[in-house]
């Protein structure tokens, strides 16, 4: 415009948006306050578009109609770009002014926004999908009973009363192959064996058979033969025979329920087990009673065997050890070291090599069973075996090669498995689509298993998929509720600890789901009780567990085994997939992983194939979030994200509301980026923890915190992330504490080395609190 006054030109340009002031920020970190300023001019920029746009179509109508009842701009309907984040609207920051408390560098707390981005910014998969798998061909189950009409468990060796029994009473028709290979050896022969074969194909019986059956066949050579209840027949006074080792309080167990049902037939034949975690006054009762079959843990063995007088190992003729590999692995070689050397040097067996037909061994007979032959089981044969014998399969792929066996070890045949390429922001609601589809026709899966790292992240998914029916967690349930739901009141703590829960938040119609948790940090009755639970429901069911449940255990009627967490290493993988597919029936196997490096461990589910990974297929992304949140019947377009996106919404609010679960959930964030940097060295390449996305794995654990704000490893923390928040009443919390640690120094004070049960309660206390650090590896 020009002045007339004097002439002077003013060239001053008017937008046609709307003047604002603009914003300024002040108090808290410079990270905040950029942050902050960037956010205010991007919605300054975006209200000044959209007041553009409005004045041009109201110079220039068109024939969309006005939304009815609005006048005026509503900035929080400005319409968003497709990347932008959606913020749910009634948690929407009310003001962008930062402030602090005087005296303290910590900032206010912000409005809590609960921001969902699950479909933007996800890394693209590598490599491209693989074709559907074509089911059309029937595969042939490689672990089931053999059906050549020629192979009967009499025919094998077994007496005529055992071999009816496992007929009429067991429904074992007949053998399996690896029982047709390794009955009749064990049967008239006395030297040590090495039993190799794949999951599901009854190694547990393959051992178990020929003892009792030797046992049994030594009636009236063994013991007093005067004995009223005897009558010529092995009793209690006879001695103990056979020790069976397993890994696990779980495997130990199950092998005690087989062995049971076996010694129905032969009830003068008596077994028991030791373990850990149970009462050792009331497992020395039971040793002084008599035991002629023992099955244990090797820890709690090498205590008895030091400690108690009763346990008599004098004519013990075999040593079993179930699952070699595993035994290695959580460090159990010392333990079985000291066992072997103790049952040599206090045996009184005579050195004969060949025993007469029809009675005990003269020596003693180790058998080691692993359905995996690594350097770990070949270095605990040499320390236990003598000139042993490999019993294998037809179908094994083992051979032979300088001396050692190279393993070659594949799942079954008939299993079908598959993995999907998952990013992490979308790995819970994934999860959640993926057991929704498995469930939602009633009958087509009856039981599922999700194999997680760490406990931590158990009781995280745990509560979050029962979350709907926690609300009333102390209520105190009765006894029959603690009995048949795996719910116990801690002994230290008046709250429950309940393992077994309704999947309400699956929101399955017409079918109820219900819920297990399992792994070590648990009490072990509370362990036994929710197994059991799993293992007998006749309704569908989901247990959530860690690799404790991975070895071994024969639970009925498993159809589907997500693998939620990638295994440690591919044998961790061959033992959880074989929880399925077990006895010639059908399973699916399901692994997740993330875009990038993660996709070439598809190369090492190949080599569990025996075809060379064939029908190995991938699910895609997209089409089992379509299938678990998609409208039913209708193609709906992308309804399947908003339905997803609301059910991480609603999980994310739940995180927030409660301190409870903010803190579970950061701890179950913690342990799973510790859990995995444990993997193997052989495919640490695969699986690098420098390569994790430290902020879209909080989305997949439903948190709104940074990742500096969490202790993880691979993290850059600032000294007040390190420090611990003042919130209200810390002043007495922290005396309060104070005072606490006064008693229990005074307590450590009080209690001499020389007490002997003093010192008892102080290991007892150290490994309460010490019981899930080594959660990662051995459940």
């Amino acid at each position: 415009m020009e002045d007339s006054s004097d002439g002077l030109l003013l060239n001053f340009s008017i937008d046609n948006g709307p003047l604002t002031a603009p914003a300024n920020f002040k108090g808290g970190r410079w990270r905040d306050r950029l942050t902050a300023k960037y956010g205010a001019r991007y919605r300054q920029k975006k209200i000044a578009s959209h007041f553009n746009s409005t004045t041009k179509e109201n110079s220039h109508p068109k024939a969309q109609d006005p939304v009815p009842g609005k006048s005026h701009i509503d900035t929080n309907d400005v319409s968003r770009s497709a990347k932008r984040q959606r913020v749910e609207e009634s948690l929407r920051p009310t003001t962008t002014k930062l402030t602090t408390y005087s005296g303290s560098r910590e900032k206010t707390e912000k409005p809590h926004q609960i921001i969902s981005s699950l479909f933007t910014f996800n890394p693209a998969s590598k490599t491209a999908a693989d074709e559907e798998l074509n089911s059309a061909s029937p595969i042939e189950p490689s672990n089931a009973p053999l059906l050549d009409g020629l192979s009967t468990f009499t025919s094998l060796g077994l007496s005529p009363t055992l071999s009816a029994h496992l007929l009429l009473k067991l429904e074992l028709k007949t053998p399996t192959a690896i029982q047709k290979a390794t009955i009749p050896e064990l049967i008239k022969d006395d030297n040590d064996a090495f039993i190799q074969a794949e999951t599901g194909s009854g190694k547990t019986l393959a051992y178990l058979l020929p003892i009792v059956q030797r046992i049994v066949n030594s009636a009236g050579t063994v013991g007093n033969t005067n004995k009223s209840n005897g009558g010529g027949k092995v009793h209690r006074d006879s001695g103990l025979f056979a020790v069976i080792l397993a890994p696990t309080r779980e495997l130990c167990r199950q092998i005690s329920v087989v062995l049971e049902s076996l010694l129905r037939c032969a009830h003068w034949i008596v077994a028991g087990t030791v373990i850990g975690g149970e009462k050792k006054k009331s497992e020395k009762a039971r040793l002084r009673k008599g035991l002629n079959i023992l099955v244990a843990t090797p820890g709690r063995l090498a205590d008895h065997l030091d400690n108690t007088e009763a346990l008599d190992v004098r004519n013990v003729r075999w040593l079993v050890l179930d699952e070699g590999d595993r035994l290695m692995e959580l460090g159990f070689e010392a333990e079985i070291q000291g066992i072997v050397e103790k049952l040599e040097k206090k045996s009184q067996l005579t050195k004969a090599r060949v025993s007469p037909a029809g009675s005990l061994p003269n020596r003693k007979v180790t058998i080691l069973c692993s359905a995996t032959m690594k350097m770990s089981v070949q270095r605990l044969g040499e320390l236990s075996l003598k000139e042993a014998i490999h019993l294998k399969t037809d179908s094994s792929n083992s051979e032979e090669i300088d001396g050692r066996f190279e393993d070659n070890f594949s799942a079954p045949a008939q299993l079908q498995q598959s993995y999907a390429v998952v990013p992490a922001k979308l790995r819970l609601v994934t999860l959640v689509a993926a057991l929704k589809r498995a469930f939602v026709r009633r009958g087509s899966v009856m039981k599922a298993i999700v194999f997680i790292s760490c406990a931590d992240s158990v009781d995280f998914h745990f509560q979050v998929l029962s979350r709907q029916n926690r609300d009333d967690e102390n209520t105190k349930p009765s006894a029959k509720q603690e009995l048949t739901s795996g719910t116990k009141l801690a002994e230290d703590k008046q709250v429950p600890i309940s393992t077994i829960a309704s999947a309400t938040s699956l929101c399955i119609p017409d079918n109820q789901v219900t819920l297990h948790k399992l792994h070590g940090s648990l009490p072990q009755n509370v362990r036994t009780s929710t197994l059991a639970a799993f293992s007998q429901s006749k309704d569908p069911a989901v247990l959530i567990c860690t690799d404790i449940a991975s070895r071994g255990l024969d639970l009925s009627n498993v159809d589907l085994v997500i693998e939620y967490d990638p295994p440690f290493s591919k044998d961790d993988h061959l033992h959880r997939v074989g929880r399925t597919a077990r006895a010639g029936r059908d399973g699916r196997a399901l692994v997740y992983l993330l875009p990038g490096d993660e996709e070439g461990y598809v190369e090492i589910l190949k080599e569990s194939y025996r075809d060379g990974g064939k029908r190995l297929c991938r699910n895609k992304v997209d089409e089992i979030l379509k299938r678990g949140f998609g409208s039913s019947g209708v193609d709906s377009g992308k309804d399947w994200e908003e339905r997803a996106t609301e059910w991480q919404l609603e999980v994310e609010r739940w995180v927030l509301e409660d301190p409870k679960n903010l803190e579970m959930a950061r701890r179950a964030y913690q342990s799973h980026i510790r859990a995995y940097a444990t993997h193997v060295t052989a495919e640490r390449d695969i699986f690098n923890i420098k390569n994790l996305h430290l902020g879209h794995l909080a989305k997949a654990f439903a948190l709104r915190d940074k990742p500096g704000s969490i202790k993880a490893p691979g993290t850059r923390g600032n000294k007040e992330s390190r420090k611990v928040r003042r919130q209200d009443g810390a002043a007495a919390k922290e005396s309060q504490s104070t005072g606490e640690e006064n008693k229990r120094s005074k307590s450590s004070r009080d209690i001499s080395m020389s007490d002997p049960a003093g010192v008892a309660r102080m290991k007892a206390k150290m490994r309460e609190h010490m019981a899930g650090i080594s959660e990662f590896n051995i459940g």
